[in-house]
């Protein structure tokens, strides 16, 4: 399958308290196909916070880890983002929506996509990842709901 035949796929997890408790869901994608992480949005009802750093959703081969992808929330590594409730976008951060190809990083690890890794970071084809929803550090608050968008190839 070509990356112009790409299978699209959205996980959801519904709204939580995941700013103040990590959590974790291991997944497969379709058999044979290989991913790129597309897209991260989370709609906010409670501020992300965290002292230290920000909470985040983030996608890789071990919960917690952000291999093929991470968002950040918030406008620093120790800010979190105050307009809530709001929806916020990896890829209207990053760059263009469709391809999330540009990269624009106001702050050290704020948005990463597959395609922004080097070399570009492909979830492997029948093998287990994780979409996490990670804490912030001190005193950590946060509540909504997220998706992430990964085309299989």
């Amino acid at each position: 399958m070509s990356y112009e035949a790409a299978r699209q796929e959205i996980y959801h997890q519904p709204s939580s308290a995941f700013g103040a408790t990590t959590e974790s869901v291991a997944l497969k994608g379709p058999k044979g196909l290989k991913g790129q992480v597309r897209d991260i949005s989370v709609t906010l009802t409670v501020a992300p916070v965290g002292t230290t750093s920000v909470p985040e959703i983030c996608v890789g081969t071990a919960q917690g880890l952000s291999e093929y992808a991470r968002f950040r929330l918030g406008t620093t590594a120790i800010l979190g983002y105050t307009v809530v409730p709001a929806c916020y976008r990896a890829s209207q951060i990053a760059g263009d929506p469709n391809y999330g190809l540009s990269l624009l990083e106001d702050y050290v690890g704020h948005v990463k996509m597959s395609a922004m890794y080097t070399p570009a970071a492909f979830i492997p084809a029948d093998a287990t990842f994780f979409i996490s929803r990670v804490a912030g550090v001190g005193a950590p608050a946060g509540t909504g709901s997220s998706f992430v968008v990964i085309d299989w190839f």
